[in-house]
């Protein structure tokens, strides 16, 4: 576990099982950080908990590099996750659930303070592709934050800082006509979870927002009706440029992004989203 306060974090987004890039995105985030600091990434879900012998694969050759560095990482459920796996991990007293020995999930509604400010995590999301998936093998209705989940974490109270996988409601986006194979309901319930996270943001009124998910590199100020928020999206594995970046989370000031800033930019403006699936199943979507 990281035994003290970092200055500065790697938050990444979306690696999906993907070990080279992991790897990979590892080296790079920890040479960012300074070594007399403890190295820590958090990661903001479909980090890759996968049930399968390369999901097993995988987790190995994250926890070597991590190792090999001295570094940990904390990440959040996202909706491409083994949920039956992450359920029968047990939190410690500090509430994360240990994977490996560098590697711990951060659960649903559990909070932490760094330099003064409260964090709260919130994994989850909806695929939106289910309908070509299967229950147990690469789906798991655990995907989504519950009513009763996003009740508790509401009642809870101010947070300074909202980590999550889904972004909410209030953060405008607008993506391309679905594929016809995708379902109705799904779609609906994509939009019924982003209103449920948004609810919860209204609640805790966060300062600071950072999520995965949508597979977008981008920043922006949203008024949300309690002040201006500071959204930070994260673009997924193998993309060129925003899947990790370096937070100074005692300022709250971002010290650098992932790749060129200028293919970022084209790509979103372009607004292209891709969508494919591996053979094994494993989840290579653009989009959540």
């Amino acid at each position: 576990m990281v035994a003290s306060q970092p200055r500065l974090v790697g938050v990444a987004g979306d690696w999906h099982g993907n070990a080279a890039w992991a790897t990979h995105a590892i080296r790079r985030i920890s040479a960012q950080l300074p070594a007399r600091e403890p190295g820590l990434i958090l990661h903001l879900g479909d980090f890759g908990i996968w049930p399968d012998p390369g999901g097993r694969a995988y987790l190995s050759a994250v926890e070597a590099a991590l190792a090999a560095l001295g570094m940990q990482l904390w990440f959040l459920d996202g909706n491409h996750e083994d949920y039956s796996m992450l359920s029968r991990l047990r939190p410690g007293r500090d509430g994360l659930r240990r994977v490996t020995d560098r590697i711990w999930h951060v659960p649903r509604g559990h909070r932490w303070t760094w330099h003064g400010r409260q964090w709260l995590a919130l994994g989850g999301a909806v695929s939106v592709d289910a309908a070509e998936r299967t229950r147990g093998r690469d789906w798991w209705p655990d995907e989504e934050i519950t009513t009763a989940q996003a009740a508790a974490i509401a009642a809870a109270g101010h947070a300074d800082v909202l980590v999550s996988h889904d972004c909410p409601a209030g953060v405008r986006h607008t993506f391309p006509a679905p594929p016809a194979s995708w379902s109705r309901a799904d779609l609906a319930r994509n939009a019924a979870h982003r209103q449920r996270l948004q609810e919860v943001a209204d609640a805790v009124q966060p300062r600071w927002l950072l999520h995965g998910h949508l597979h977008r590199a981008y920043q922006r100020h949203v008024d949300m009706g309690w002040g201006p928020v500071e959204v930070t999206g994260f673009a997924r594995d193998g993309t060129l440029y925003g899947n990790w970046a370096i937070l100074d989370v005692a300022h709250m000031r971002w010290e650098r992004f992932d790749g060129s800033f200028l293919v970022g930019l084209a790509r979103n403006l372009a607004g292209k989203i891709h969508m494919s699936v591996r053979r094994s199943g494993r989840p290579n979507a653009s989009r959540g």
